[in-house]
């Protein structure tokens, strides 16, 4: 990205990227209206299901691994924009690289970012989720309040680094996935190598596997001495969880690294890109399938939105009833009044005011009368 502002904000600017040979198509055979719509679709559906739990992680920011899944959740949310919204948009009208440049090298760049970000965020979690288990001290130590944040500023940076310093990744509609090489000059695949993307998918994700295979076994001995059916339930839970994570990023890291340098029939890099985004949104799939915690704070936070539209609209229908209650000369006046406006002080003092034998409805109109001549 750092080359794209260097260049006047123009990506056939840059070497390599000019797309001075290229001629369109006609007709376009990349045009896969039906695979881009697919890819929209799931986008849609995977973020409509994160938002609320963002929201929810959020809210319950006060614990550290809350706080983690809340910035993991903003990665793999703008991942998900690249990978699956833009790479849909992007089938649907058969464009590569030189139908859009500027626009395909920024998504790339955002896309990479993420993608690492998300990466590192991963091992960030897996090490807070052994720790807490091994060592809770370290817990307090390292992530006790604002400095859980501190700690969150290496995937942040980490993330930036790709953003400006490394080739972005080039959509290909005729491999209908994403690669380092905008094709713009053939048989040069190697010139446009990222190596620190090669070093992240193979060290972060294979460490972050081997941190989730010793989690399953920690909560294995621990779980040991029991063989009360909930907490045998439980082991399976995390041991399916981690295992669907560990399976999903560790197949996607390794062919995306793979295609980069070898020619792989179009199924592989299909089947690459399919699993870049799963790998995006397969958290919240298993946080709303696997964790209860996640689905009681969702739960509660869905409610609880309800109940408080609920109770704004009985305010304001108290509001509008408030009159024709303490005109009614009716035994039950004075109950109706408290039920509807317990929690509103001006209305309370009208409570004190009609206690006891409800006036009369002549009566009360006299009162008035006489207040008003003595304000005057």
């Amino acid at each position: 990205m750092n080359r794209f502002l260097y260049y006047g904000w123009s990506a056939e600017a840059i070497p390599g990227y000019n797309c001075t040979d290229y001629k369109p198509l006609v007709p376009n055979p990349n045009v896969n209206v039906l695979g881009g719509a697919l890819d929209v679709a799931y986008g849609i559906i995977v973020i409509f299901l994160y938002a609320p739990t963002v929201v929810v992680f959020h809210r319950q920011s006060r614990l550290a691994c809350f706080k983690i899944m809340f910035f993991l959740g903003l990665f793999d949310i703008g991942a998900i924009m690249i990978n699956s919204l833009v790479t849909g948009f992007l089938l649907m009208n058969g464009a590569s690289y030189c139908d859009y440049p500027n626009f395909i090298y920024i998504s790339g760049s955002v896309g990479l970012g993420c993608w690492c970000s998300a990466c590192l965020t991963c091992l960030v979690l897996a090490l807070n989720r052994i720790l807490d288990m091994v060592c809770p001290l370290m817990v307090k130590i390292y992530f006790r309040g604002y400095r859980t944040c501190a700690v969150l500023m290496a995937p942040i940076l980490y993330g930036c680094f790709f953003f400006l310093f490394t080739s972005p990744i080039i959509f290909s509609a005729e491999h209908q996935t994403w690669f380092f090489d905008p094709r713009t000059m053939k048989g040069h695949y190697k010139d446009y190598t990222n190596i620190p993307h090669t070093i992240n998918n193979f060290s972060l994700v294979f460490l972050t596997c081997f941190l989730y295979i010793f989690f399953c076994l920690k909560v294995r001995s621990q779980f040991r001495k029991s063989f009360r059916p909930k907490r045998t339930a439980r082991q399976r839970q995390i041991f399916l969880q981690s295992t669907l994570l560990c399976l999903i990023h560790l197949s996607a890291s390794v062919l995306y690294v793979i295609m980069q340098f070898v020619e792989m029939p179009k199924f592989f890099t299909i089947l690459s890109q399919y699993l870049w985004q799963l790998a995006q949104g397969c958290p919240v799939i298993i946080y709303l399938l696997f964790n209860r915690k996640v689905r009681a704070a969702l739960l509660v936070f869905m409610t609880s939105s309800s109940q408080d539209k609920s109770s704004n609209y009985i305010r304001k229908s108290a509001d509008n009833r408030m009159m024709l209650l303490q005109l009614t000369p009716s035994q039950n006046t004075t109950t109706a009044v408290r039920k509807l406006t317990e929690n509103d002080n001006y209305l309370q003092c009208k409570i004190h005011l009609t206690q006891g034998e409800p006036p009369k409805q002549e009566e009360t109109i006299q009162d008035r009368a006489d207040t008003e001549k003595r304000e005057l």
